[in-house]
């Protein structure tokens, strides 16, 4: 780890989920609280929908045209902009306007994501590094989970004034971050080039294509917790959610710090697997939960947070850093977030909001006994991925394998 770089990639990381966190983390509850709730699942499925749309794109510009870091700083100022303006058409209750402008942010706030992701792989050891450097994006998240929650902003539209102000402090230490020129630069462009082939020939790989496929299909329950832990935390009788969440934001940085031993020492498979069947538990202590109403369940969820996000999607990213090409390394990671946060994330919404719409019909703790069905349809389709992976899934990648691997997908 480049000791002089390091400090800004933690600070550029710590922004960077601060800001996400600010918008993304209550969104449903904010839909909700004012009176828009019926579109919530809508609403991840168009940042969904931009996500299929922009990363890929905009990681064959930074790997080919312009430096990686110049890439996220223009992208952040312009989404500031838009940020801005979403609570006028939510307070409004102008639910085209609203839907419309979530998107446009989708597609310029996930880009960036990747392309942090990238920058950092840029110039850390991936396996040894990346989590510490990824915590801090935890921090930022508990830090902006925590401010939220405690001034009782969790349902308000202020939420997104502050994302918006954020956006631009970002924006504009983005242009200090290590520079991080195009790796493919003065290479003559071609259509395969325009079409990001190099980056979709990773999926030749089969090893590739089923942990793809498993990210995607998991995307189900992430959504279902991310989309509506908010509103099932207010039903139990806990207005404070933001606050709530944060006992498993805390959990996932002691993970982080521990995920790199490990990796190291059970690799990407078994590694993986844990995350994958957290999901599973961390789903049914949510439908017990409902029925019981017991803060032991609803605590023991939340503290999963480590598990479902650390070990499966954090090792996801870092898995892709280690399949890919140096030359292709932010089309790779643009790739990754459009199978989880694009088409994963519009199939698991659009699913996730019918699933809501037609099972939660109730309000507060009259529909607690319909919050205990909910939380099992999430829990079954974990359960599919899990055994899916166990039995598919068949490389490791061990830092005494990595050469061999990273072209194998990329003739």
């Amino acid at each position: 780890m480049d000791l002089n770089k390091t400090p800004r990639l933690l600070i550029m990381m710590f922004v960077q989920y601060f800001m996400q966190g600010a918008w993304n983390m209550t969104m449903g509850l904010v839909l909700s609280t004012y009176g828009m709730a019926t579109i919530i699942g809508s609403s991840y499925a168009l940042l969904g929908l931009a996500t299929i749309l922009s990363p890929l794109f905009i990681g064959m510009v930074a790997d080919r045209f312009f430096a990686s870091q110049k890439v996220m700083a223009i992208l952040h100022l312009i989404n500031a902009a838009v940020l801005l303006c979403v609570p006028q058409f939510i307070e409004a209750h102008n639910t085209g306007m609203t839907l419309l402008l979530i998107f446009l942010v989708g597609l310029l706030f996930y880009p960036t994501t990747a392309l942090a992701n990238s920058i950092s792989f840029s110039h850390i050891d991936g396996v040894k590094s990346f989590p510490v450097i990824r915590v801090f994006g935890t921090f930022g998240f508990m830090a902006v989970g925590f401010i939220i929650g405690q001034m009782g902003y969790s349902g308000d539209t202020i939420t997104w004034y502050i994302a918006a102000a954020t956006g631009v402090l970002l924006g504009l230490y983005c242009f200090t971050l290590p520079d991080t020129p195009p790796k493919a630069k003065g290479r003559a462009l071609t259509l395969r080039d325009l079409l990001c082939l190099d980056a979709l020939a990773l999926f030749k790989d089969r090893n590739f294509s089923i942990l793809m496929l498993s990210i995607f299909v998991l995307m189900v329950p992430k959504t279902a917790y991310s989309a509506y832990i908010p509103v099932f935390l207010k039903a139990l009788g806990f207005d404070n959610a933001a606050s709530m969440m944060q006992v498993g934001i805390a959990c996932e940085v002691i993970f982080m710090f521990l995920l790199s031993y490990f990796l190291l020492k059970a690799g990407f498979k078994v590694t993986l697997m844990m995350g994958a069947v957290c999901w599973i538990v961390r789903s049914l202590l949510f439908s017990h939960a409902a029925i019981d109403a017991s803060m032991m369940y609803v605590l023991i969820g939340l503290m999963l947070q480590g598990f479902c996000w650390d070990f499966f999607f954090t090792v996801g990213d870092i898995y892709v850093d280690r399949k890919a090409p140096p030359e292709i390394k932010a089309q790779a990671q643009g790739l990754r977030f459009i199978v989880s946060n694009g088409f994963g994330l519009l199939f698991a919404s659009t699913l996730c909001g019918q699933i809501f719409n037609s099972t939660v019909t109730g309000e507060g703790a009259e529909a607690l006994p319909q919050w205990e069905s909910f939380w099992i349809y999430p829990a079954i389709v974990a359960a599919v991925v899990s055994l899916f992976f166990f039995i598919f899934f068949r490389d490791d990648l061990s830092q005494r394998k990595t050469a061999a691997p990273l072209n194998a997908a990329n003739p």
